[in-house]
């Protein structure tokens, strides 16, 4: 199937790159990874990434045209289903490859390479790229940079229950290939401006507890009144997990709408998308999410947290 991938790629003179609403690290860096292999591989190729929403570290918004988008390759990275994508007009792309690492939704792209098993959507992709279909083509030191951060970041520094000694071995080909300065990289994604530490001291200062259970729920105003936007809040849930009573923690914010969307993880053994996905949510085992939940959904689904976390 990653041959599939090449010849497409080598098919097509205009690429397009897409990824979820409200990207976070590993879906920026999958989609900043490509465009980086690509442009070094092949740089007559014009490659353009898609979306509005922003990634506060590090973020890109290319102006796609409809034309544009309608005669390229588009490569769909991190994005489970297709309402999620930040940029609907990706389904009119020309030819649709989906590079995912969450439990399989849909199969929405002309190839679609779905591998849950792998800790972030960069490993899958990094992969890719160092499998033996992909030999002879370079993988730069900034591809690898991206490649390692993304990993870093949906891992937490390989603190997460979907680590395996593939992603070590990933992990430590991107280090040798690319020459990179670990320290420098966990730094510049893992390290907090004093602001942004000061913003998540006010976050977490709300959190409330019922036994193994931890969450936080943030209305609009708290929001204004800290200075966060809802991606900035939700990031900070991983605080929370540092806690070492706790089985199941969530952020819940409020939206617009008065609906109330809740980020959700937890240890390993207490598996939470299941529940997610029955109330229109999904993900990984140990890190799920819920969108667009009425007041009464929530409390209900918060319930069925706090009984599912303090289980005997």
């Amino acid at each position: 199937m990653y041959k599939e991938v090449l010849d497409q790629l080598l098919k097509y003179d205009k690429i397009s790159i897409f990824r979820h609403q409200r990207p976070d690290g590993d879906c920026m860096f999958s989609a900043l990874a490509l465009e980086s292999f690509i442009k070094d591989n092949f740089p007559d190729k014009t490659v353009k990434i898609a979306g509005e929403d922003i990634y506060d570290l590090v973020s890109r918004n290319d102006k796609l045209s409809d034309r544009y988008i309608k005669e390229s390759l588009a490569f769909i990275v991190d994005t489970s289903n297709e309402t999620r994508i930040d940029d609907q007009r990706a389904m009119k792309a020309r030819f649709k490859i989906k590079m995912d690492h969450h439990p399989l939704l849909e199969n929405y792209g002309d190839i679609n390479i779905i591998e849950p098993k792998t800790s972030a959507c960069c490993e899958l992709i990094a992969k890719i790229l160092f499998s033996k279909d992909f030999k002879g083509y370079e993988i730069s030191r900034k591809t690898c940079e991206y490649l390692y951060c993304g990993i870093i970041s949906d891992t937490i520094n390989f603190r997460t229950t979907n680590v395996t000694t593939d992603t070590f071995s990933i992990a430590s080909k991107l280090v040798k290939v690319g020459d990179l300065q670990i320290s420098e990289l966990v730094e510049f994604v893992m390290d907090k401006s004093l602001d942004s530490f000061q913003k998540a001291a006010k976050i977490v200062s709300k959190l409330k507890l019922r036994g193994s259970f931890g969450y936080i729920f943030l209305k609009l105003s708290d929001l204004e009144k800290i200075g966060v936007s809802q991606i900035e809040a939700k990031n900070n849930i991983d605080e929370i997990g540092k806690i070492k009573e706790l089985n199941i923690w969530s952020v819940a914010i409020e939206t617009k709408d008065k609906l109330i969307d809740c980020s959700v993880r937890s240890k390993k053994g207490f598996i939470v998308n299941q529940l997610c996905a029955r109330y229109g949510g999904g993900g990984h085992a140990n890190a799920a999410a819920v969108k667009n939940l009425s007041k009464k959904d929530f409390k209900r689904f918060y319930e069925e947290l706090d009984n599912m976390a303090n289980q005997n």
